[in-house]
């Protein structure tokens, strides 16, 4: 009877402890770090498109937007906020890394949690396409997100991945 009492006790107290966990707690502005990068090779053993991953993190958890329907500035594609995943593209010619000015960027889904603690968390994973015929080019890619507060997050650079597209 008393065993019985002292697991009673000790589970009460293991379950408090395990409801008091407390939330996570970040920033309003969003929080981004690179993750990896690869490619998609088609049949020839060519790549046909680049996969990147970073993780977020966003404290007020208002990332990303519907397919439509989000209102002024989200859905008029000439605001800078249409896109919301925010790629530079970077091309090494003789060992010197140029812009180039081909818009890559896209749109992250809504991504925003139910419940009271709205804190995100995690990891996306954004398909790129790789818009020149070159073979054994060397690229990078700079990227930043906004939030549905306009926020901007930090800059990040991905490593350095050699392509070929011919």
């Amino acid at each position: 009877m008393k065993l019985n009492k002292i697991i009673l006790v000790a589970g009460t107290f293991f379950i408090a402890i395990i409801g008091c966990k407390k939330a996570d707690e970040f920033p309003v502005e969003p929080v981004i770090t690179f993750k990896s990068l690869s490619t998609t090779k088609n049949a020839n053993g060519f790549d046909t498109k680049a996969h990147v991953t970073i993780s977020f993190t966003d404290g007020d958890g208002d990332i990303g937007y519907f397919p439509s329907g989000n209102g002024s500035p989200f859905d008029d594609t000439t605001s800078q906020y249409y896109y919301n995943f925010i790629v530079k593209f970077f091309q090494k010619n003789n060992g010197v890394w140029v812009f180039d000015s081909t818009n890559l960027s896209g749109r992250m889904p809504f991504l925003t949690p139910s419940g009271s603690n709205k804190a995100l968390k995690g990891d996306i994973t954004m398909d790129l396409f790789l818009p020149f015929p070159e073979a054994n080019d060397t690229v990078k890619y700079n990227i930043f997100i906004y939030d549905r507060a306009l926020h901007q997050s930090n800059t990040i650079e991905s490593t350095e991945l050699i392509i070929n597209t011919q």
